[in-house]
């Protein structure tokens, strides 16, 4: 009804809008078709319906991306040395416009990452009593976030700095690691002045994008906002910087041994928009929105029209090949001193082993799964069972009932089958809510 509406006014959306958010409401449906798993000794089945895949709005995918994403960078991205966090965020126009301009999100990612890594090198410099910062390479991942606490469009970036940097052995067969030391609210302004000459020629246009999907940013951003329940005036926070419509926050810092952690923090930067249980459909037709914490204002939630939130889902929508993983330094894939300071790999027997016939699980012997061995490359992916062991501490390859091995039997996807499967009782009622979105402080 909403998409009508659009066209009713004379616009239409952009195909990866109206995709993303019909994908959206067939995500988990099992009226669209579901997987059939059953274990081996009692033949307990278990359905899991098939997911949108979205890469926009949806938590339940986005929070797969989330686990996968954190996962692969503290397995085989991120060395143990200590990062520092670092927040950019824009005021005015520019923060809607780099939602759509590709190419200037690319040049202020470069440039910021540029600065920031100059800095370091001129305090680890200074830390170390060295001649020159030629030898000295800092690793960035810059994480682009599109949302704002009340899911209204804002562009910011989330980086995880190396709080140091490294440098090569004479002998150039490893590395060593040098702190910084003497960061500070100097330093901060500094990287905002630098940053603000590097971005002076670039003129405040409109977001390149067509009238409907400006309509929408526009219906998001002039819905009411949150009520002040809080006039105080807020304390100031530490290592903040704000300058030439720009703030800086550089507080927050996590040891790199720590891996657990460094993998909460990662999650912290990959998080979905919003929670399942954030989102709250009224009596009377709004819809509420619950914050992860409250606002600066003492605000919990904000209560908008079901087109505004509509609208604001549409403007979250990241572009085609619009990337929001960035790497710098030597976390980039082709720097030179990459293989050196990325976790190292098991690699590979040149004599493969016997793979079991059994193993022991709770008392039990069972058939071996067949596995693979590790690679030398770092994988893209994750299996979405070792997700959930990983997170959750679920193992979905275990049946609940006997402990038995469960195998994948059959996909379901032809409308009859469908109904066929889930008999006159419909869809299976939903299981309990998952955990509440993570939070980085409390």
């Amino acid at each position: 009804a909403f998409v009508q509406r659009v066209e009713q006014a004379g616009g239409s959306l952009p195909s990866f809008v109206t995709g993303e958010l019909s994908a959206f409401v067939t995500c988990g449906d099992f009226r669209h078709g579901f997987v059939v798993a059953r274990c081996r000794h009692c033949a307990e089945e278990l359905r899991v319906p098939f997911s949108c895949k979205g890469r926009g709005v949806c938590p339940s995918c986005i929070g797969r991306r989330m686990a996968e994403g954190a996962a692969l960078m503290v397995d085989h991205r991120l060395p143990a040395v200590p990062y520092r966090q670092w927040v950019l965020s824009f005021e005015g126009s520019l923060a809607i416009r780099l939602g759509y301009d590709s190419d200037l999100l690319r040049r202020v990612c470069q440039r910021f990452a540029h600065r920031v890594m100059a800095a370091l090198r001129r305090h680890t410099k200074r830390a170390h009593d060295l001649a020159s910062v030629e030898p000295l390479h800092p690793g960035i991942v810059i994480v682009v976030q599109r949302f704002r606490y009340d899911l209204g469009l804002y562009v910011h970036l989330h980086a995880l700095v190396t709080d140091g940097c490294f440098a090569q052995t004479p002998d150039g067969t490893d590395v060593r690691f040098l702190p910084a030391a003497g960061l500070d609210t100097a330093a901060l302004s500094e990287v905002l002045t630098a940053l603000h000459r590097d971005l002076a020629d670039e003129s405040d246009e409109p977001p390149p994008v067509d009238d409907a999907l400006a309509a929408c940013v526009q219906l998001g951003l002039s819905a009411p906002g949150p009520v002040l329940t809080d006039d105080q005036p807020q304390p100031p926070q530490p290592m903040t910087v704000g300058r030439f419509g720009m703030q800086l926050h550089a507080a927050s810092t996590v040891d790199g041994r720590d891996r657990k952690r460094l993998e909460r923090v990662c999650r912290y930067l990959l998080r979905p928009p919003f929670a399942h249980d954030a989102i709250e459909a009224l009596p009377d037709g709004r819809v509420r929105v619950h914050f992860a914490r409250p606002a600066r204002t003492g605000a919990r939630f904000t209560t908008i029209t079901r087109d505004a939130f509509l609208a604001r889902l549409a403007a979250l929508v990241p572009p085609p090949r619009f990337n929001t993983v960035r790497y710098y330094g030597v976390l980039a894939g082709r720097h030179h001193l990459r293989p050196l300071v990325q976790p190292k790999l098991e690699p590979l027997d040149p004599q493969p082993h016997q793979l079991p016939l059994f193993i022991v699980h709770r008392d039990a012997e069972l058939p071996a799964l067949t596995t693979t061995p590790p690679a030398d490359r770092a994988p893209s992916r994750i299996a979405w069972a070792s997700l959930l062991a990983r997170v959750f501490s679920i193992d979905v390859t275990v049946c609940p009932r006997c402990d038995g091995p469960m195998r994948i039997v059959r996909t379901v996807t032809d409308p009859d089958e469908i109904a066929a499967a889930l008999g006159p009782r419909g869809p299976p009622r939903p299981r309990p809510d998952p955990p509440h979105q993570i939070l980085l402080f409390r």
